[in-house]
């Protein structure tokens, strides 16, 4: 899912210039369907995210389900929660940004 498809562009108040408006991640909760997976040596969340899913776009999931926040690597052996319900997971995302 590319998340920034539908994101709207916006002005930016003092400059002037054209962005887009901020993207706002919905909360993940844990489901006993998750799959606990523990990092080998150069896993990266893209690379999780294509692995698991298919679609490297969808790394923040990972990132989130994981409280990355900012970090963009782990530890070799590092337990990592890779969430199931992508579904509901991106329809929170479009209601939060895009009332969908």
């Amino acid at each position: 899912m590319a998340r920034y498809k539908h994101t709207e562009i916006i002005k930016d108040k003092v400059t002037n210039n054209r962005v887009l408006r901020t993207t706002e991640y919905p909360e993940i909760t844990p489901s006993d369907a998750d799959i606990i997976y523990y990092a080998k040596f150069d896993d990266t969340l893209m690379g999780l995210a294509n692995r698991f899913y298919g679609d490297q776009t969808m790394w923040w999931i990972i990132a989130r389900a994981n409280n990355f926040q900012g970090k963009t690597k782990f530890q070799v052996g590092q337990k990592l929660i890779i969430p199931a319900n992508t579904g509901d997971i991106n329809k929170k995302l479009l209601k939060l940004n895009f009332n969908q």
